[in-house]
């Protein structure tokens, strides 16, 4: 990085703002984020509120970030910014991280952003404060590396913020490297309503853990969300459930008994779900209790048929020991633009779990994850068991099940 954009970063502006501002009063409020491994507070994000002067009327989020008209854009940013930190050592616990938005909306220059001269200014370490940058808000490339660059000399660490929402673009985990990425609330509520849900929530905080970055779910506000967080595996967590947004940080103790409540519930919780499985799985199991002792593949495919009329049952197929499916398939189906991928017998599922956990397991019933059939594009779950025939050839036989995510 060169000295002259170094010095544009740390250039002071030429104004010096009061933090009453036209008509509006203007303060810092914070929200404690919490470490479940930790079992304690680790820092708290900053947020901005403000009440109309004339008769002390909350404003709402946009109002207070709309710099006045006679206010260039870099100065209200700084003013911004100066509030936040002064207002954060006032009140900041030891060892903590201050998460610090910033607004790259429409900035069309590196002279937007000065917060080098706060840091000097304020003798705050760049180590102790995260720059959340609100991933869907990028829009020059260039100018978003060349902040990232600047940021991490002044020893900031960086957080994606807002991912999983909108227009989400993965591409940017690998080019931003960030130290934390925030996971969108809407990620949440998504996996609020299902497996399928959970299961992607749970996938995209491995892919975060394996691009080498820290996990952070904000937006939980009930228990079960709370648990779901642990269970997913994600580091950070932040929201309503442990503490409500405050001018100090008077609720930290609060959270991380909320924090400690959650990890005692956490068992019984896994042994629930655990149960609630097992019940399931048993159910699953009725579906192959008349296909035992068949003598040949023909009646073992007829007893199949038999049990696709059951309504929660989608379609069946069989498959040989090698992974192929070896039987027709057996929906009627009127053609559409899906009959590009071919059904019925030769269509190989060798790498497939329920294919692999049915032969390696043969006296258990596997369920599988919800995920989108190719076969129809609509969703469903796989049940499969390996059966051995009187003639001594075994077969995995499989039932593809309607699947609907709960609402909400």
């Amino acid at each position: 990085m060169s000295a002259q954009i170094l010095q544009i970063i740390k250039e002071k502006p030429s104004v010096k703002l009061p933090e009453t501002i036209a008509d509006k009063q203007l303060y810092s409020v914070f929200q404690p984020i919490y470490s479940f491994s930790n079992q304690a507070c680790v820092g708290a994000e900053v947020l901005l509120r403000g009440n109309r002067l004339a008769d002390g009327v909350p404003l709402g989020a946009k109002e207070c970030l709309k710099e006045p008209e006679d206010v260039k854009k870099s100065d209200y940013v700084r003013m911004m910014n100066q509030m936040h930190l002064k207002s954060w050592l006032g009140h900041k616990p030891p060892d903590s991280w201050l998460f610090l938005n910033l607004d790259i909306h429409e900035v069309k220059s590196l002279s937007e952003f000065c917060l080098g001269d706060l840091f000097e200014e304020l003798n705050l370490k760049g180590h102790e404060v995260v720059i959340e940058i609100v991933e869907s808000e990028i829009k020059d490339e260039k100018l978003f590396e060349q902040l990232i660059s600047i940021l991490r000399d002044l020893g900031c660490l960086i957080a994606l913020d807002d991912f999983g929402a909108g227009h989400s673009n993965i591409d940017r985990i690998w080019k931003a490297q960030p130290d934390i990425v925030k996971l969108d609330r809407q990620v949440l509520l998504e996996a609020s309503k299902g497996a399928r849900g959970q299961s992607i929530l749970k996938n995209l905080t491995r892919l975060i853990k394996e691009a080498g970055s820290i996990s952070l779910l904000e937006g939980i506000e009930t228990q079960e969300q709370a648990l779901l967080a642990m269970d997913v595996g994600v580091d950070l967590v932040q929201g309503f459930y442990f503490a409500t947004p405050a001018k100090n940080l008077s609720a930290i103790q609060s959270g991380q008994q909320q924090v400690q409540k959650i990890t005692e519930r956490y068992p019984a919780f896994i042994k629930e779900k655990h149960t609630l499985l097992q019940v399931q799985k048993k159910s699953y199991e009725a579906l192959f209790e008349s296909l035992f002792g068949k003598p040949d593949f023909n009646a073992l495919e007829n007893e199949m048929k038999k049990v696709t009329q059951l309504s929660f049952v989608k379609r069946f197929f069989i498959l040989d020991e090698f992974g192929y499916q070896v039987s027709e398939e057996c929906e009627e189906a009127n053609k559409t633009a899906l009959d590009i991928l071919k059904k019925g017998k030769g269509l190989c599922w060798k790498n497939r779990r329920y294919f692999l956990k049915a032969l390696r397991n043969q006296s258990s019933v596997y369920v599988s994850q919800p995920y989108r059939s190719l076969i129809d594009m609509q969703l469903c779950l796989t049940v499969s068991r390996s059966i051995l025939l009187d003639s001594g050839q075994v077969y995995v036989a499989c039932f593809d099940l309607f699947y609907h995510d709960r609402q909400a």
